[in-house]
């Protein structure tokens, strides 16, 4: 036997030993275009990477409260993607298990300023830009087209826009709407922080611009493809895939108050698969798996992989971030100071906000 057969087999042994200690790995993500991305890009990777199965558990904000639920020696998932919101005060309450580094080389190839981060730091996590806010219109809204953010106040949108109904990311589009119509765009987040409450009165008064609170990016898509609404705030991902088979529907994202979603990988304290879920993590930030997921409308944070899709797509170039000096201005929703402040903001968005009374 050669080295290089012997190599070959010795790697095929240890992926078949990893598939039979394994069995299976539960991997949390997030229900649709997340989905659809990890099982057509992630799941063939890892079962040649590995020889085991990933089972991939679908949902959104009812991962969290499973892993609260579950005993701490027998986790519900053994890999999970969060974000921001429910992510840091689970690693705060000591859900997550710290992440062997050197057991993910690909981790070097993400954009430092993606990784300064405190989950990071600690080892809870591999932290990346995900979503940026987008502002999405059809073609058919009044002209000229929607090109900044104060463009959703217009007369002839009143009852046509579509928001998020989730405080985190539209009562920040509320401080860049209102930051832009008086003449300062740039500065949505300081006033956010320095003057919340006028931020509130103003999504309040202009509430009746919206006429739709959608829930999932399904339901905005829908309602802007048959004209329900005309323009409003998107998750990125989904909708730059269906740009792609729907001239009619056009975005932009103003760099003036610029916010992306804060995700990260993390492992689920008392898994068993902690070998496994070390090697999953270092699949999907492996060159092949974010050039895949980019190709699907989403963000990479690794370096190569965005540069090569840069090259590829310029639809993906003009909304995400993709040089090292673009990365350096990487910026997210506020989420320290929502995290400060969550119950009371959540509350205030559901009675002031969303309620029509």
């Amino acid at each position: 036997m050669n080295r290089r057969t012997f190599l070959m087999a010795s790697a095929a042994s240890a992926a078949g030993c990893a598939g039979r200690r394994g069995g299976e790995l539960r991997v949390f993500v997030y229900a649709g275009g997340h989905e659809r991305a990890m099982r057509e890009v992630f799941s063939p990777l890892f079962r040649q990477a590995t020889g085991a199965e990933a089972s991939l558990r679908s949902g959104w904000w009812d991962a969290m409260a499973k892993l609260k639920a579950a005993p701490a020696d027998d986790p519900p998932f053994d890999l999970m993607i969060t974000d921001a919101t429910q992510g840091y005060p689970a690693a705060r309450e000591g859900l997550f298990a710290p992440v062997d580094l050197a057991r993910v080389p690909n981790h070097a190839g993400i954009a430092p300023a993606a990784l300064d981060n405190w989950i990071f730091r600690e080892r809870l996590g591999i932290t990346y830009p995900d979503a940026v806010m987008t502002l999405a219109c059809h073609r058919a809204s009044p002209a000229p087209a929607p090109a900044r953010w104060a463009d959703l106040l217009r007369p002839g949108l009143k009852g046509k826009v579509g928001l998020y109904n989730h405080f985190y990311m539209s009562l920040y589009t509320f401080a860049c709407v209102m930051a832009d119509a008086d003449g300062k765009a740039g500065d949505a987040e300081a006033l956010l922080r320095r003057d919340a409450d006028a931020v509130f009165r103003f999504a309040r008064e202009h509430r009746g611009q919206v006429g739709l609170w959608w829930p999932n990016t399904t339901d905005m898509m829908l309602a802007l493809a048959d004209r329900r609404v005309l323009a409003g705030n998107m998750h990125s991902p989904e909708y730059l895939q269906a740009m792609r088979g729907k001239p009619e529907l056009a975005a932009v994202v103003p760099d003036a108050d610029r916010a992306m979603v804060q995700v990260f990988w993390a492992i689920p304290r008392g898994t068993p698969r902690m070998e496994l879920a070390h090697a999953a993590l270092d699949v999907l930030f492996s060159r092949e798996a974010q050039l895949g997921f980019a190709r699907r409308g989403m963000a990479s944070a690794r370096l190569d992989a965005a540069a090569d899709m840069a090259g590829e797509d310029d639809l993906w170039k003009s909304i995400y971030p993709h040089s090292p000096e673009q990365f350096k201005a990487l910026r997210y929703y506020p989420y320290d100071f929502y995290s400060s402040r969550w119950d009371e903001l959540a509350d205030r968005w559901e009675r002031a906000v969303l309620r029509a009374g």
